[in-house]
This record gives C-alpha cells, sequence and structure tokens, in this order.
C-alpha cells in the first residue's frame, strides 16, 4: 500500500505575526496620515484664495467708499447753500429760481453696493473656519459688523431724504421742473422753467424746511460721512493684515 506523505506546513512563530500586524498598522496610518495632508494642503489652498478674493472685494470697497465721500461732500455743500437761500430776506424772482435749481441737486439718496462675493462664499460655506490665523478671523468678522452699521447708517438717512421731499411738495410746484434725467453718476439734472415760483411764500413754514435741509446736511456731515472714514480705515486695515500674513 502506497503511502502519501503530507508536506509539512511552516507555522509562524509569534514575532512573525506581530511583525505582520506592525506592518499592516504601519500602512493603515500612513495612509490616514498621507489623506490628512492631502485635506491640509487643500484646506490651505482653499484658505489662500479666500483670502485672495477678500484683498480684491476689499479693494473694489475701497474705490466705492471713496466715491461715495466725494459724493456726500459734494451734497453737503449743496445742502448748505439751499439752507442759507431758504433764509432769504427777500424771495426775488431770481431766489426762488435758485431754490429750485438747488433743491433739485440736493438731498439725494445716498449708498453703494459692498463687494461681497468673499464673504458670501465665506459664510455659506463654512470657510472662517478654515483661517488659522486668529487675528485675521477676528478681523474680517468686526469688518463684517462695521458694513452692516454702515448700510443701517444708509437706511436711516434714505428715511430722511424721503421726508425731505415730501415736505418740498408743499412748496416746489413739480409743473417748473422737465426734462429729469439720471446720469451714469449718483444724482439727477433737470431744467427749472424760468418762470418758476414757490407754491407759499410763508417764511415759517420756508423756515421749517430749511431745518429739515439743516438736518440733511449735518447728518451727512457728522454722522455719515464719518461713518465711510471709519470703514474705509478698517478695511484698509484688514487688507494690510491679509497682506501681512498670506505673503501676496
Amino acid at each position: 500500500m502506497e503511502v502519501h506523505h503530507h508536506p509539512e506546513v511552516e507555522k509562524k512563530g509569534f514575532k512573525e505575526y506581530i511583525l505582520e500586524g506592525l506592518m499592516i498598522f504601519i500602512a493603515v496610518m500612513m495612509g490616514f496620515f498621507a489623506e490628512g495632508l492631502r485635506e491640509h494642503l487643500a484646506d490651505r489652498e482653499k484658505e489662500t484664495q479666500y483670502m485672495r478674493a477678500m484683498v480684491a472685494d476689499l479693494r473694489k470697497d475701497s474705490t466705492q467708499i471713496n466715491n461715495e465721500i466725494a459724493y456726500t461732500n459734494h451734497d453737503i455743500v449743496d445742502l448748505d447753500f439751499l439752507f442759507r437761500c431758504l433764509h432769504s430776506s427777500k424771495l426775488t424772482d431770481s431766489v426762488q429760481f435758485k431754490l429750485y435749481q438747488l433743491n433739485m441737486r440736493a438731498g439725494p439718496l445716498v449708498g453703494f453696493e459692498f463687494s461681497d462675493a468673499a464673504s458670501v462664499q465665506l459664510k455659506n460655506t463654512g470657510g472662517l473656519r478654515l483661517i488659522q490665523n486668529q487675528e485675521v478671523a477676528d478681523a474680517i468678522i468686526h469688518y463684517w459688523a462695521t458694513r452692516d452699521d454702515v448700510k443701517e447708517d444708509i437706511s436711516v438717512f434714505n428715511q430722511n431724504v424721503q421726508n425731505f421731499w415730501d415736505d418740498g411738495l408743499k412748496i416746489f410746484d413739480m409743473y417748473y421742473t422737465k426734462d429729469l434725467t439720471h446720469p451714469e453718476g449718483k444724482g439727477s439734472k433737470s431744467a427749472i422753467e424760468p418762470g418758476a415760483r414757490l407754491m407759499t411764500m410763508d417764511k415759517m413754514q420756508l423756515i421749517e424746511y430749511a431745518n429739515r435741509v439743516g438736518t440733511l446736511e449735518l447728518a451727512l456731515k457728522w454722522h455719515y460721512r464719518k461713518s465711510l472714514l471709519r470703514q474705509k480705515a478698517i478695511e484698509a486695515d484688514l487688507e494690510r493684515l491679509i497682506i501681512k500674513n498670506y505673503k501676496f
């Protein structure tokens, strides 16, 4: 009878099992480390992209704010001139005509749109968590808060402008205003009929209207313009801080 001999199976020692387990563990950990590194590099790339976009928005805002400050300064001059003319001792035909011109130039709405593409992304995607520099993150949050303050200032002032125009309808007859157009910039252009006359010559009513005009002038001079200058400084500081930390 033929006897079959089974091959002997080499048995692994305990140390070999430990070594294989260790190698598997190291391979898995290296995979985790590699994935973590990829995510870290991707997050840093996103962070840099967000900061570049933020700087671009801040620079656009700087142009917008500078234009708004120039426009506000011009409107302050118009309102001051209108205020003084309303206090004229004699409302001659030429003075009344000038009042119509000034009234159509003064008291327009203020405001501008902030460039917020980067801010929307940071808020909607939770990108703020990617910003590692706490000083930069805090500065961005502060910028958002002060930007909202400016928007509120714009809303409040424009409501006062609406009241200004409502009061003006009791004094100025729109029949004498023609060819009202809106240029590319802010404000309006209009032609006043040569025979334009006020609807009332009541001194007290004109003084009340002058007080409304003076209130708008003070609001622009001592509140809105200061708000714009403060926002301009805050955004300039934020831009410098980002550039300093991200080496743009």
